[in-house]
C-alpha cells in the first residue's frame, strides 16, 4: 500500500491542500499509484519531447514572422467569437437539457454528438449543410451570403465542435444541483428569469467557467472541421493548428513555436478554472474589512445602525434577542396588544385540499393574527401543508384562502412569492454567493423596490434581529444561529401577511433556538402576523402557539387551544410530546371512583370526576383514556412472588401495575423510563439517575409501577395516533 494524502485539508486559493496530519491521510493501493504515474507520463512526456525541439532563444523572432502573426491573430479573433457564441447558445441549451421532459434523453445524446464525431466528419457535415451545393447553400446564395471557405466558416466550425463541451459540463452540474435555493427564491417573489440569472447560474458558475474554458481550448485546437469546411487561406481561414500542420515540413521551427503558444494558451485557460476565486475574493474582503473584530459598523449599503433603528412598518426595532430581557419566555419580549393592533398585517388562513399522491387530506383554519402549531409524527404531511400554503404545491381538490382572497383554487392560482406568504424552513437556505445584506434585500427587489430602497429595508430588518454587524458577510460565512436570524429577516423583509415556519429551529443549538423563538414571537406580534408553526418541540408550542392541530397519516386528529391540548392531550403523539402517559380502555366504577379497565383486564383507578359535563357523560363500558404525568409514576423492584395487580386501600387509592422496562434514556439528573404494561401500552416515568442505577433498570427488567389515583385523570377517548 502507498500513502497518498487524499483527506480533506485546508484549501488554498489555487485548490491545493495544506499539510495534513498522518492520521488524516488515506492509503491508496500501490497498483493504482503506479498506473496513475504511467498515465501521467503518457500525458507529459510528449510535451517534454516537444520542448526539447523548440528553439527557445529564437521564439520571439519566429512568432514575429508574417505567417505566424496572421495565424495567431485569426485564431484569437475566431476563438473569442466562437466562445461567445457557444456561451450564448450553449447555456440556454444546457438549462433546457437539465430539466426532465419527454425525449430529453435523446436530445442529450444529440447535443453532445459532435464531441464523439471525427472532426473531418463534422466539417463534411457542415459543408453538406452550408456549402454552395449544400442543404441551405442555394437559399444563402440567393441572399448573397457565402459561408464556406470564409472566416465565418471557421467560427461556425469551432462552435460546432466546441459548444458540446460547455453544454455537457454545465448540464451535468445543473442536473445534480441543490434546487432549494431556487425554491426559496420563488417564495421570495422571484420570477423564472430572476431565479435563473441571480440564483441558478451564479451557483453553477464553477461549472460554467470550466465548460467555457473547455470550449475555448477546443476552439483553439480545432483543425479537422476547419480544413474540411473552411479550407486553408492565409489570413482568412488558416488558424494556428492549420499553420502548424502546413509548416511542420517547410518551416519546422515556426511550427514548433506556434505549438508552444497553443499549449501555453490552453494551459492558462484551463488552469484559470482551477483557481479558487471565491477564496481569493474572501481574502480580499477580509483585507478591506480589517482583521477580525474590526468589522465596520456601517457596511457598505447597510445604512445607519443606531439603536433608534425602525422596522419597515414604523415600529421601533427591538434590541437583539437574548439581551433585551432576562426572561426566558419569548412572549415576555412581545409588545402589547395595542401596539400590535396599530399596524395589523395578518390575514385569516383557510387551507383545504386532498393530495392522493402524498396521502394528505386536511382542512385547517387559522384566525388572523394568531399562531397555529402544526404537530405530528414524521411523514404525517406537515411539510406538505406548508408547501401548499406557500404556493409550492397545488391544493388539489380544494382551495387556499387568505382573508377573502383565494390564492389557489379551481378559478385561479397565485404563484409562490406573490400571495403574501413567507416560508422559513429548517435549513436557512441563505444564498451563498450574496452578502447578508443582499440576501435580505432579495425579496424587496423581486417585489419591484429599487436597489437603494431594498437595501434600506434590509438594513432595518437586520437591525430588528440584531444582525447588522453581519451585513457585509457572505451567506456561507455564518454560523447556524446567525444564518437562522438572517433567514428570518429575509422572510419578513417581504412584508408577508402569513409566516410559515417549517421547523426553523431544528438544526441549531439550544441558545440559538431560544433566541430565534424570542425574535419570532416579537416580530409576529409587532406586525400581527398570522403564523403556521411546524415543530416537534413542546417548548415552542407552549411559547409561541395560540392553537394546536395534530396531524397523523395526513389527517387532523386533534385540535384546539394550545393550553388545553398540552394540558389534556387526546392522542398518543401529543402525550409523548408533552411527556404524558395516555392509557386507553373502557370505563367501570362510578363517577366518584372511576376506573379504566385496560385491554388485559388491569384496572386503573382515577381521580373523581368533578365537572358536571364529565359526570353526565360517564357511561359504563364506554371508551375512555387516562392521562398521568411522568412524575406521578414511582418504580419499585418486582418481587418474585409479588402482589397481584390491584387497587390499594380506599384510604389511599393507588394503582400498582406490573410492567417491563422497555427503554431508559436521558442525560443529566433525570432519566426517562418507558415501561410496557401487560396489554402492550406504554407508561412513562421520570426518575433520578441515582434511582435508575440503584434499581438496576435496563430493558427487559420486570418492575412494579405505583401511581396515585389522584394523579390519574380520565378524558374521552380520541383516535389513536402513532
Amino acid at each position: 500500500m502507498t500513502r497518498l494524502g487524499t483527506a480533506s485539508g485546508t484549501r488554498t486559493a489555487w485548490g491545493s491542500a495544506t499539510a495534513r496530519s498522518r492520521a488524516a491521510r488515506t492509503r491508496l493501493p500501490t497498483t493504482v499509484v503506479l498506473l496513475a504515474l504511467i498515465g501521467a507520463c503518457a500525458t507529459l512526456l510528449p510535451l517534454v519531447g516537444l520542448g526539447t525541439r523548440v528553439d527557445w532563444a529564437q521564439l520571439p523572432t519566429l512568432l514575429g514572422s508574417q505567417s505566424a502573426r496572421l495565424a495567431l491573430g485569426l485564431s484569437l479573433r475566431t476563438c473569442v467569437l466562437a466562445t461567445l457564441v457557444s456561451v450564448l447558445l450553449g447555456v440556454p441549451l444546457a438549462v433546457v437539457l437539465a430539466h426532465e421532459w419527454p425525449g430529453v434523453r435523446v436530445a442529450r445524446v444529440l447535443a453532445v454528438l459532435p464531441m464523439s464525431m471525427p472532426p473531418v466528419v463534422a466539417g463534411t457535415a457542415l459543408l453538406a449543410t452550408l456549402g454552395k451545393r449544400g442543404l441551405l447553400g442555394p437559399l444563402l446564395g440567393g441572399l448573397g451570403i457565402q459561408v464556406s471557405f470564409t472566416t465565418t466558416a471557421v467560427v461556425i466550425a469551432q462552435v460546432f465542435v466546441s459548444m458540446p463541451y460547455l453544454v455537457v459540463t454545465l448540464e451535468a452540474a445543473l442536473r445534480s444541483r441543490d434546487t432549494r435555493p431556487e425554491t426559496i427564491a420563488r417564495t421570495l417573489g422571484a420570477g423564472p428569469t430572476t431565479v435563473l440569472t441571480r440564483i441558478t447560474l451564479p451557483l453553477a458558475a464553477p461549472a460554467l467557467a470550466r465548460g467555457t474554458a473547455l470550449a475555448l481550448g477546443r476552439s483553439l485546437g480545432e483543425f479537422g472541421a476547419t480544413i474540411a469546411f473552411a479550407g486553408s487561406r492565409e489570413g482568412v481561414t488558416r488558424t494556428v493548428p492549420l499553420a502548424i500542420y502546413l509548416e511542420r515540413e517547410s518551416d519546422a521551427p515556426t511550427a514548433l513555436a506556434l505549438a508552444v503558444v497553443l499549449i501555453a494558451a490552453s494551459f492558462l485557460v484551463v488552469g484559470a478554472t482551477g483557481v479558487r476565486w471565491d477564496v481569493l475574493g474572501r481574502r480580499l474582503r477580509q483585507r478591506l474589512q480589517g482583521p477580525p473584530g474590526t468589522t465596520p459598523s456601517h457596511p457598505q449599503g447597510a445604512g445607519p445602525t443606531s439603536t433608534a433603528a425602525h422596522l419597515p412598518d414604523g415600529t421601533p426595532a427591538a434590541p437583539r434577542a437574548g439581551n433585551a430581557t432576562g426572561s426566558d419566555s419569548p412572549r415576555a419580549s412581545a409588545p402589547s396588544a395595542s401596539a400590535a393592533a396599530a399596524s395589523p398585517r395578518g390575514r385569516a388562513v383557510h387551507v383545504h385540499f386532498t393530495s392522493a399522491a402524498r396521502q394528505v387530506a386536511v382542512d385547517l383554519y387559522i384566525p388572523a393574527g394568531r399562531t397555529l402549531a402544526l404537530i405530528g409524527p414524521n411523514g404525517s404531511g406537515k411539510s406538505t401543508v406548508c408547501e401548499v400554503l406557500a404556493g409550492l404545491l397545488d391544493a388539489t381538490g380544494g382551495e387556499v384562502r387568505l382573508g377573502e382572497r383565494v390564492v389557489d383554487g379551481p378559478d385561479g392560482f397565485v404563484p409562490a412569492g406573490r400571495r403574501g406568504v413567507a416560508l422559513l424552513a429548517q435549513a436557512p437556505g441563505l444564498f451563498p454567493h450574496l452578502s447578508v445584506l443582499d440576501n435580505v434585500a432579495f425579496g424587496p427587489r423581486c417585489q419591484g423596490a429599487s436597489r437603494a430602497a431594498a437595501r434600506d429595508l434590509a438594513a432595518a430588518e437586520l437591525a430588528a434581529v440584531g444582525a447588522t454587524h453581519l451585513a457585509a458577510r457572505r451567506g456561507d460565512e455564518l454560523s447556524g444561529g446567525q444564518a437562522a436570524r438572517v433567514a428570518l429577516a429575509r422572510a419578513l423583509a417581504t412584508r408577508p401577511a402569513v409566516l410559515v415556519l417549517d421547523e426553523p429551529t431544528a438544526a441549531i443549538d439550544v441558545a440559538a433556538r431560544q433566541e430565534l423563538r424570542c425574535l419570532v414571537a416579537r416580530r409576529a406580534a409587532q406586525s400581527a402576523l398570522t403564523v403556521l408553526l411546524v415543530t416537534h418541540d413542546v417548548v415552542e408550542v407552549a411559547a409561541l402557539a395560540d392553537d394546536v392541530a395534530v396531524l397523523d397519516r395526513g389527517r387532523v386528529v386533534e385540535s384546539g387551544p394550545a393550553a388545553r391540548v398540552l394540558a389534556a392531550p387526546a392522542t398518543a403523539f401529543t402525550a409523548r410530546l408533552t411527556g404524558t402517559t395516555l392509557l386507553r380502555g373502557t370505563l367501570t366504577g362510578t363517577p366518584d371512583q372511576p376506573v379504566l379497565r385496560l385491554g388485559d383486564g388491569t384496572e386503573v383507578v382515577a381521580a373523581p370526576l368533578e365537572e358536571a359535563a364529565d359526570r353526565a357523560g360517564f357511561h359504563l363500558d364506554r371508551s375512555a383514556a387516562a392521562l398521568l404525568p411522568p412524575e406521578a409514576v414511582a418504580v419499585y423492584p418486582s418481587p418474585a412472588d409479588g402482589p397481584e395487580i390491584s387497587r390499594a386501600t380506599a384510604g389511599s387509592p393507588r394503582n400498582t401495575l406490573r410492567a417491563t422496562v422497555r427503554e431508559v434514556s436521558g442525560n443529566g439528573g433525570l432519566m426517562a423510563v418507558v415501561l410496557e404494561l401487560g396489554d402492550g401500552q406504554l407508561l412513562r416515568g421520570l426518575l433520578t439517575a441515582a434511582a435508575v442505577a440503584e434499581l438496576g433498570l435496563r430493558p427487559g427488567r420486570q418492575v412494579t409501577a405505583v401511581i396515585k389515583a389522584a394523579q390519574v385523570r380520565l378524558v374521552p377517548a380520541a383516535p389513536a395516533a402513532t
